[in-house]
Formats: structure tokens, C-alpha cells, sequence
């Protein structure tokens, strides 16, 4: 449980952007995504989500790392 904490603590900059992105994610899907598969980024909830988290879990090391 230690272990856990302490890695929660050395990437908390990382995991709120991460989480953030996949908050983004789903609004995206929300308000602008297709319902019926014409494109694959956008016609899954689960899709967006995982590309948003990726994507913020990026920006957030990047500008950790700067």
C-alpha cells in the first residue's frame, strides 16, 4: 500500500491530465461524436475516453519533464 501511495504522489501532475484528457474524451463523444460507426474515433464512448487519457497522460509528462 505503500508502494501505491507513493506512486500516486510522484505522478499526481501526470494522472490529473490523464483523467482530464479522459474527461474530454467522453464531452467529445458526447456533443460531436457519430452514433453509427462511419468513423472509428468517434463513434465509440470507450474510444475517445482511451485516446484522451493517452493523449493527456502525454501532455502532462511533457510538460512535467520541461
Amino acid at each position: 500500500m505503500k508502494q501505491f501511495i507513493s506512486f500516486i504522489k510522484r505522478n499526481l501532475f501526470v494522472l490529473i491530465f490523464v483523467f482530464s484528457g479522459i474527461i474530454i474524451g467522453y464531452i467529445y463523444w458526447f456533443n460531436w461524436g457519430m452514433y453509427y460507426g462511419t468513423l472509428p474515433l468517434s463513434s465509440e464512448c470507450w474510444v475517445n475516453c482511451t485516446y484522451g487519457g493517452i493523449f493527456g497522460g502525454l501532455a502532462g509528462s511533457l510538460i512535467k519533464s520541461s
